[in-house]
């Protein structure tokens, strides 16, 4: 068999060369794209909030309650910022109320289904 001349050897490798880079700038493009989705605000704040984007709100609240209760400068900062004086402070108080009293109700309501009251003889 014939060994090809350097001229084909050389038009081959370039040709190569030419696939590898056109290979690497589309997996580069993918991870460009790939990236800039899982930076989109949806998919951050699954990330770092898996509770909250469930939709399981009350679980998060009841995390914030247990961290509030082991580092007690949470909830003195907390307070603090609900306790100043303003427009802000008063939504935020009555935020916080509605949002104990739904809390409260819906712990109401579970414990009423999960504990029939026995028929009356």
């Amino acid at each position: 068999m014939a060994r090809p001349s350097p001229a084909v050897d050389r038009a081959v490798r370039i040709e190569l060369l030419r696939a590898r880079a056109a290979l690497e700038r589309e997996s580069l493009a993918q991870d460009i794209a790939s990236a800039g989705r899982s930076l989109e605000p949806r998919n951050l704040v699954k990330r770092w909030l898996p509770g909250l984007a469930r939709g399981n709100l009350s679980n998060l609240v009841w995390q914030g309650v247990a961290l509030a209760r082991r580092y007690p400068f949470i909830s003195s900062t907390v307070s603090a910022l609900i306790m100043g004086r303003g427009k802000r402070s008063r939504l935020l108080r009555l935020g916080g109320g509605a949002l104990l009293g739904w809390q409260v109700f819906k712990a109401w309501r579970d414990s009423r289904q999960a504990d029939p009251t026995p028929p009356a003889r």
